[in-house]
């Protein structure tokens, strides 16, 4: 079994080869071999490419002193990026298969969230801002904020996807409308990231004011009928939500009604990114439970227990389920869907949607009827179904409110 990649930008091609007890690595015509009773530690992990809006697999094998990097992918030339994933996996599942069997003692290392030193420095830089947007009022912060990533955000590599995907979601748009679109878009995301450091202001939005001030976020009656609802309903329910406005408003509206959250997260590529976030959601979230192998059962245990558990569900899952999305097939974690199937807990959908005076409007869905198979339970697909198409009308209704960088779209 063969593999070659180009392990530095400008460096050579290397070969790889699997032998029955080694494995042959050739720069040129040279040859080295790393027998696999003498390879001392196997890692694994992500990396993302400069200019690269996605991570790719790479490894590092040590023996006697030597360490060899095998990646999935490398720049063919400064601009393009070339993918070998398809050849990579196979590749790298059978040497790791091979190397371990004959060599046991290998200390094997999954060290999926390594960073990077850029995405390092842009965790550092991410935390200084946000300390020193907590110290400007919310509106202001979020004024400055949004006008600065709404002139940068045109120049990173994410907004030719969010362009692909708007052109893709809505193709009677004019150049002109996509491009205003993906700039409120950028606005709306710095605005978002300025008030993480305004959390609690906008968490006490949602308490009764006696002071005869306009509130920060508007309720309707309906929404407050479906806050009443589910502060009174004791049973565990699931609240989703997309990135939609301030995509953490809905999360805040828990502690409303008196009802404990827990939300699922996803680990970022900055460690302290990823720390940063946790903070800011633990003002409103009594538990966060990071995605990954054991979610599901912990969630079911909080469903159990009588809390909401809320989540995010409107990103790409290559595991996932097929569904119909702006009229494109897209495929979506299924996971709101099984846990609603299981014991048909509640579910309900949540959105903020930011108003021109800085405030927003808060709403509140369902209980959702979503669809059954022959048997009477939730049909997953069915019920992922439902849930985007609502998403989508979400969308339509302010597309510039949507994170159109994230590649649902495919």
């Amino acid at each position: 079994m063969r593999y070659s990649c180009r392990n530095r930008r400008f460096g050579p091609t290397q070969g790889y080869e699997l032998a029955s007890d080694r494995l042959v690595c050739r720069t040129y015509s040279i040859a080295t071999d790393l027998l696999f009773k003498e390879i001392a530690e196997i890692v694994v992990f992500k990396e993302r490419l400069l200019g690269s809006s996605r991570s790719y697999w790479a490894c590092t094998v040590r023996c006697k002193g030597d360490i060899v990097k095998i990646t999935s992918a490398h720049r063919a030339n400064p601009v393009t990026i070339e993918d070998q994933v398809a050849s990579y996996i196979p590749f790298i599942k059978e040497f790791e298969r091979a190397a371990l069997t004959a060599n046991p003692d290998i200390r094997f290392i999954d060290d999926e969230f390594r960073e990077t030193m850029g995405t390092r420095l842009l965790g550092f830089l991410s935390l200084w801002m946000a300390v020193l947007l907590g110290l400007f009022p919310r509106r202001q912060a979020a004024s400055i904020c949004g006008n600065v990533l709404s002139q940068i955000g045109p120049l990173l590599r994410g907004h030719r996807h969010a362009r692909r995907q708007l052109v893709s979601a809505f193709p009677g748009l004019s150049a002109r409308q996509v491009t205003g679109v993906l700039r409120k878009m950028w606005d709306n995301i710095g605005r978002t990231f300025a008030e993480y450091s305004h959390a609690q202001e906008l968490m006490r939005s949602f308490l009764p004011d006696v002071s005869g001030a306009r509130p920060v976020i508007v309720i309707d009656d309906s929404t407050a009928a479906n806050l009443q609802h589910l502060g009174a309903d004791p049973r565990g329910a699931l609240m989703f939500a997309a990135h939609l406005g301030n995509w953490e408003i809905p999360a805040m509206a828990a502690q409303a009604v008196g009802r404990k959250i827990a939300l699922v997260y996803k680990r970022q590529p900055s460690r302290i990114m990823t720390e940063q976030l946790v903070q800011f959601r633990a003002c409103f979230a009594a538990q966060l439970v990071e995605a990954g192998p054991t979610a599901p059962r912990e969630i079911l245990k909080l469903l159990r227990d009588g809390w909401l558990v809320g989540m995010l569900v409107d990103q790409h899952y290559a595991k996932g389920v097929k569904i119909n999305f702006f009229n494109h097939a897209c495929v979506v974690n299924p996971i709101l869907g099984r846990l609603a199937r299981i014991y048909d807990w509640p579910v309900y959908g949540a959105r903020a949607v930011r108003l021109p005076d800085q405030r927003h409007r808060f709403e509140l869905v369902g209980p959702l009827a979503l669809p059954r198979d022959h048997s009477g339970r939730i049909a997953v697909e069915g019920a992922m179904q439902a849930v985007m198409n609502l998403i989508e009308n979400w969308i339509r209704e302010a597309p510039e409110q949507w994170m159109w960088i994230h590649r649902l779209i495919r």
